[in-house]
């Protein structure tokens, strides 16, 4: 909601900002029955703080940048895990504020926002700590909507759905030892940089298919 808050704040556009009212509204409604269970009414709001001083890792179940580097520099992870968990977050922040604010120039179409939608979800997972497949999956569902709409974008939404799925058969299998990580975090990583160069270099090809 932030991220999407801030876009339309720095485009000067303040037509649409009420509907954002309908997220926080949303994310309680989903939640009542574990408020009704005694979960504090915080808990959608500080889980993900949590989960990061409970697991200690930098990536759980999944390929992204923070999984890249508690592979190739395990024992370095280990000694520097709080220092390392923060710079992602900063970095995570950084890379979202440089998009949304390149995107000042450029005309915000519902194709271009649904793209951007799932390039600053993607971003969230890619590089933010302590993320596993789960969270992921709505970002599946975002690519497999854009491969739709983007004939350029099927072979970036097929590698990572399939990675996805290999993630989540790991886990199902607990076939830790047979799956190993490291090359499918590296491609997930290329991936989403040819998804990145796609959506603010070419935003719009002239094959992109309208809403209407």
């Amino acid at each position: 909601m932030l991220r999407f808050n801030y876009v339309y704040w720095a485009r000067h556009d303040y037509r649409h900002w009420y509907q954002f009212g309908w997220v926080p509204v949303t994310v309680y409604a989903m939640n009542l029955p574990g408020f009704l269970a005694g979960r504090s009414l915080l808990t959608p709001l500080t889980i993900y703080a949590g989960q990061t001083s409970d697991y200690k890792e930098l990536a759980l179940n999944i390929a992204n940048f923070p999984k890249f580097l508690q592979l190739a520099f395990s024992t370095a992870v280990l000694d520097h895990y709080e220092l390392l968990k923060r710079g992602l977050m900063v970095l995570t922040c950084l890379i979202l504020l440089a998009g949304f604010w390149y995107l000042r120039r450029l005309d915000l179409t519902p194709q271009r926002f649904l793209v951007v939608a799932t390039w600053s979800f993607w971003t969230c997972t890619m590089f933010l700590p302590s993320m596993h497949d789960r969270y992921s999956y709505f970002v599946m569902v975002m690519l497999a909507l854009v491969a739709l709409l983007d004939r350029r974008m099927i072979g970036v939404a097929l590698v990572s759905i399939g990675i996805s799925t290999v993630l989540y058969l790991r886990y199902l299998l607990n076939a830790d030892a047979a799956i190993d990580l490291w090359p499918l975090a590296i491609i997930q990583i290329i991936n989403y940089c040819g998804f990145t160069a796609g959506t603010f270099l070419h935003p719009q090809p002239e094959y992109l298919h309208s809403f209407r």
